[in-house]
């Protein structure tokens, strides 16, 4: 949009208006005889001032017209910009209405996500309660079954050693028969019951020929008794036994000096 301007007057009128009072007052003194009065004066200063006057009156109009227009676009500009603060102040308050609506959804939001973790958290505990439990349950019931393995384990491994035990008997009172088919017979038969031992964990320990004491594996059929380390043997009163590695029994045997009937005989008797 252009920008409006003052009207402008046209000064040809004023300037004959202003020429016609200046000759009025040139004619005056031209036909002035005499003594230049009072009257002449005043006719003369009010020619000469209505001419300024005439030739000055178009630009203070033009002057008053700017002025107008001025203050007229001061006032538009005042206006517009009276305009522009009611459309910022309409733009804060709905920023702030916004603002509180999205406090009031903050909030909201807030005490949800309370409400939610509050959930979670019993939840999490229940759920961690219900664990505890749980493992309590299968802790006990394991331990349980590990009891009960543990004493079938006992049972069936003395079950075993006493097998073992007999069977060691039975084949020593049939070498000392003399009878050497028996004997073989009898030595296959415990062969193989240590190796069925043998699947299982349990080993049997005998002495090899020439082989002396040592008190880490032998033992006396005396508990009090103490030979010394490298003492000869000469019999064994029961085989030594280890399960898994670990050392159960030791092998009971018979040292020099010592009566092998007399020992087969309490070994029988206990």
């Amino acid at each position: 949009m252009s920008e409006s301007k003052a009207p402008k007057i046209p000064k040809w009128p004023f300037i004959v208006g202003d020429v016609v009072l200046l000759l009025t007052a040139v004619l005056l003194l031209n036909k002035i005889e005499g003594e230049f009065g009072m009257l002449e004066a005043f006719w003369c200063l009010a020619c000469v001032g209505g001419g300024a006057w005439i030739m000055a009156l178009p630009f203070l109009k033009e002057f008053q017209a700017q002025t107008e227009l001025t203050e007229v676009r001061e006032l538009a500009a005042s206006v517009d910009k009276v305009d522009s603060l009611e459309l910022l102040l309409k733009r804060v308050e709905n920023a702030t209405e916004q603002w509180l609506h999205v406090e009031d959804r903050a909030n909201e939001i807030n005490v949800t996500s309370k409400d939610i973790s509050d959930k979670i958290n019993a939840e999490a505990r229940e759920f961690s309660e219900f664990l505890q439990k749980a493992n309590d349950t299968e802790k006990n019931h394991l331990r349980l079954e590990v009891e009960k393995l543990g004493k079938a384990q006992n049972d069936w491994l003395q079950v075993l050693t006493a097998t073992l035990d007999h069977v060691f008997a039975l084949t020593q009172a049939g070498r000392q028969s003399g009878q050497e088919n028996l004997i073989k017979q009898l030595n296959a038969f415990q062969m193989a019951c240590r190796e069925v031992s043998r699947r299982v964990g349990l080993v049997v320990h005998e002495i090899k020929p020439d082989e002396v004491f040592d008190a880490n594996k032998h033992q006396v059929r005396d508990a009090k008794t103490k030979p010394e380390d490298g003492a000869n043997i000469v019999g064994i009163v029961a085989q030594g036994l280890s399960f898994q590695g670990r050392l159960i029994r030791k092998t009971v045997v018979v040292l020099d000096g010592e009566d092998i009937e007399d020992a087969s005989k309490a070994k029988k008797k206990e």
